[in-house]
């Protein structure tokens, strides 16, 4: 609690939230406490989340008050239709921001929350919606201004946290692939420590846009550090099937075909020997070579992306070159969460506005606020109704700390100075809070924004106040329980659902493959695989990365087997063309059954008899999908 950080981010937002307050008192804005709520809703530890959170802040702030003005002209006239209207952007707003699985989402959850607060609150009176507009983005960029600057003369920069992580991610990976290149299987901490990779490797995509604002991240140090994710990611399939590949094998004859990884001779290159007496284990011995050549390639490039890093050396100019254009791992939007988000703010706005319109409650505009964010901000959660819950704590609790100042502390402030400290007295201690728990710093907006701290203060009546927290509080509930009634809860549905989206996808690659298709999958599963495990693996019965890899490895073989049908005859075409069709049947089943093995043996063997020169690349893919799906069945003896 005492930290020397945790209280030089809390002085930092004081300090810029003061000087906001100060200006816009200056100016006789009147709602003079815009600025301060716009510095607590804007601080980071960290300057470049900060930069991120000001720019769209500042983004979804202005594109508000500009569709506010232009559907206040074209239906001011009608408050019914200006309402409807707003219910449908508000809605498609918080659909953009869940979809969207990056710091630009909170430009989104800005302009919904913005266009209700601006629009909504002025929806009787749209005479006044002009100055509104321009006095709540002027205000909120004097907030954006006052934080950025205050945080620059003392910046934090991710960059160590972040090369922290990186310098931790090569020991592990080196770590696997020793296991690996060793036959070490048999630890069941392995699997574990495989788990928490993964989920590491896919979450650091979430950074981009912190790196992208950060001043003392350039531009190729963030290239090589999102270069160093892509390959990672990549060699973790490639590991899996290695270790597919060489299990069972005796230690001699794994040292001999991993021998690659140390640029001695390669390994047979040709297709295996109709006449050997184990084509199973030539198919296997090749290819396992020709991954594990792969693999090589990858972590020595994993190795120079390091060394650069540390030492800013010239890559060599293929490395160089694909770092120009820094890309992290995409995060894939999750649609059911989309529609479902979306589905539940229209009903709690509906909801809403009805209870609005039927009592005529002067608190409908902030329990509308409310409502919708509850939905916006924190239904995307696996315990989003846990979140909802908390997000109703906290606001009790700034009813409580507004309480205090308002009838307690703001009326001994008499002027400036004694204005800082009885705000000191709260802020400060919130803001150091917040430096470990973010729903700190709503607590404290919440609190600033309920005070009446205009240009002079003023107690605001009692029942008012205790009004105008029933208001929000109804809000948040109503906002709970339509979350409630549009989608599920916890770290097993999500896990039962992104398995699901597994299986689709599969089907869609029997179905048909373009080459990019192959890729979008990898990218999709690989996030999908980081999703699952970020969860509590117990909570979400997993403790083993090896099913999640399986169906990995399954869905590229099928890819790859797909693009490589092309190059069979009709024959192989057909067969292959089975296999897929037993795919699809079966792809549901908990376990590939008996019935997929078969099918899987016989187009293999048809390619083995029936072909005159068998396509490596479809050979290669049924040998790597029969080790994913089937990684104990005995060797495949041509039929």
């Amino acid at each position: 609690m005492f930290a020397t950080g945790r209280w030089l981010f809390a002085s930092k937002l004081f300090v810029a939230a003061m000087i906001g307050f100060s200006i816009s008192v200056h100016l006789g804005f009147g709602q003079n406490y815009w600025p301060m709520v716009t510095c607590c809703v804007l601080a980071n530890p960290l300057t470049g989340g900060l930069r991120a959170r000001a720019t769209y802040r500042f983004a979804g702030t202005v594109a508000a008050g500009i569709v506010a003005l232009i559907l206040a002209g074209m239906f001011g006239n009608m408050p019914l239709l200006v309402v409807i209207v707003v219910g449908l952007v508000v809605t498609a707003a918080f659909a953009a921001a869940i979809a969207d699985r990056t710091p630009r989402a909170y430009g989104f959850q800005l302009f919904g929350m913005t266009l209700c607060l601006v629009l909504i609150s002025s929806v009787d009176h749209p005479e006044n919606l002009f100055t509104v507009a321009v006095s709540r983005v002027t205000q909120i960029l004097l907030g954006i201004i006052c934080i950025v600057v205050v945080d620059s003369l003392m910046p934090a920069s991710i960059d160590p946290i972040v090369r922290k992580r990186l310098h931790g991610w090569i020991p592990d990976m080196r770590r696997w692939i020793e296991d690996v290149w060793a036959g070490r299987n048999d630890d069941v901490r392995r699997p574990r420590d495989r788990l928490k990779i993964i989920a590491d490797l896919t979450s650091f995509s979430a950074l981009a846009g912190q790196l992208r604002y950060d001043p003392h991240v350039e531009d190729r140090m963030r290239g090589m550090m999102f270069a160093v994710q892509r390959h990672l990611l990549r060699l973790v399939p490639l590991l899996s099937e290695i270790e597919a590949r060489s299990d069972g094998l005796a230690d001699a004859d794994r040292a001999r075909l991993l021998s690659t990884m140390t640029g001695s001779p390669a390994a047979d290159q040709a297709g295996a020997d109709p006449s050997s007496a184990d084509p199973w284990e030539a198919f296997v011995q090749r290819d396992l070579a020709e991954t594990a050549r792969e693999a090589a390639t990858l972590w020595s490039e994993v190795l120079q992306l390091e060394a650069a890093l540390d030492y800013d050396i010239i890559l060599p100019p293929a490395l160089e070159q694909s770092i120009r254009d820094p890309q992290p791992l995409p995060l894939r939007p999750d649609m059911y969460l989309v529609h479902r988000i979306a589905l539940g703010t229209a009903l709690a706005y509906t909801i809403i506005c009805g209870l609005w319109w039927a009592t005529g409650w002067v608190q409908g505009p902030g329990m509308l606020v409310f409502g919708v964010v509850a939905l916006g901000f924190f239904g995307a959660l696996d315990t989003a109704d846990a979140a909802v819950i908390g997000f109703a704590r906290f606001t009790l609790l700034a009813m409580c700390t507004a309480l205090l100042l308002c009838f307690v502390l703001l009326p001994m402030a008499n002027d400036f100075v004694s204005l800082t400290i009885v705000l000191a007295l709260v802020v400060l201690p919130l803001a150091a809070w917040a430096a470990s728990n973010p729903m700190a710093l709503l607590l404290t907006a919440i609190t600033l924004s309920n005070i009446s701290l205009g240009t002079s203060y003023n107690p605001p009546d009692f029942g008012a106040f205790l009004d105008t927290f029933s208001g929000l509080l109804m809000g948040i509930f109503i906002g709970f329980y339509s979350l409630q009634l549009v989608r599920r809860f916890g770290a097993e549905s999500a896990v039962a659902r992104f398995l699901a989206l597994t299986r689709a996808d599969i089907v869609r690659l029997t179905r048909g493959t373009p080459p990019a298709d192959r890729d979008a999958f990898l990218e999709r599963e690989l996030d999908r695989i980081g999703q699952i495990l970020s969860r509590e693996a117990p909570a979400a019965g997993l403790d083993d990365s090896t099913p999640l890899l399986a169906r990995l490895r399954a869905g590229m073989n099928i890819a790859d087997l797909r693009l490589a049908s092309a190059q069979a005859s009709d024959l192989g075409v057909r067969q292959i063309e089975r296999l897929f069709s037993t795919i699809r049947s079966e792809i549901a089943s908990p376990a590939p059954s008996s019935h997929l093995l078969a099918a899987l043996d016989d187009t293999l063997s048809a390619f083995w008899w029936q072909e005159s020169a068998p396509p490596v690349d479809a050979l290669r893919s049924l040998i790597g999908l029969r080790l994913a799906l089937f990684d104990r069945a005995p060797a495949w003896k041509p039929a």
